[in-house]
């Protein structure tokens, strides 16, 4: 990975920017040690920062601190937490990161991040977006019947896909119900997306649900 590519890494913890390095290829790092010296440090918008919670300096989530940061520089913020929770996820998209994820992430993880987040989209857990399919799934149950536009655009088996997921059905349950294998889950999957427009599964179970 070129220097000029490569990301900012926020931490003091030496363990974790080693792992950082390993999993993410980089052979000439830019770290730094604090909040503080991040906003020293970003030089060109869409700059990708790896930023390390536990660090001292790290404002409030309502703080106007990260608006100067990530909307004035316009840079994109991954936040980390060895101890990470569906809350705080919430709480660091709201406030403009474009990811949250395990610090200690496996290699593969830590890299598919770093690809979605510097390609321009967001990067939420399997389990926060499980969490939000289930609730757009019980607000849907009290709503107006949702608009089925997004059917016209699938056959049979992946409109039942797509409303499985919508259920917040994983490959696995999918393709039980469906018998079918996980591969070929997948596979509709891609299709579904393609068709429908949507980029993952939460903004699929969104139009299934009509809600977006």
């Amino acid at each position: 990975m070129r220097r000029d590519s490569a990301p900012i890494l926020v931490s003091r913890d030496s363990g974790l920017l080693q792992h950082w390095r390993d999993a993410l290829k980089i052979k000439t790092p830019i770290e730094v040690g604090s909040f503080s010296a991040l906003r020293e440090t970003v030089r060109r918008s869409n700059e990708v920062v790896w930023l390390d919670l536990s660090i001292s300096d790290t404002p409030s989530w309502n703080a106007s601190d990260w608006a100067n940061l990530i909307k004035d520089k316009q840079i994109r913020i991954v936040a980390t937490s060895s101890n990470p929770r569906n809350e705080e996820a919430i709480a660091a998209l709201d406030a403009g990161c474009a990811g949250y994820c395990h610090a200690y992430s496996d290699p593969g993880t830590l890299l598919q991040v770093q690809r979605v987040i510097a390609a321009g989209h967001v990067w939420i857990g399997s389990n926060l977006m499980q969490q939000l399919i289930q609730t757009a799934h019980r607000a849907a149950t009290d709503a107006a019947p949702p608009s089925t536009e997004w059917e016209n655009v699938l056959t049979t088996r992946e409109r039942e896909v797509a409303v499985l997921v919508a259920r917040g059905s994983s490959n696995a349950i999918i393709a039980e119900a469906c018998g079918i294998t996980e591969r070929t889950v997948k596979a509709h999957l891609s299709a579904i997306f393609e068709k429908t427009g949507s980029s993952d599964r939460l903004q699929l179970a969104l139009k299934v649900h009509g809600i977006q």
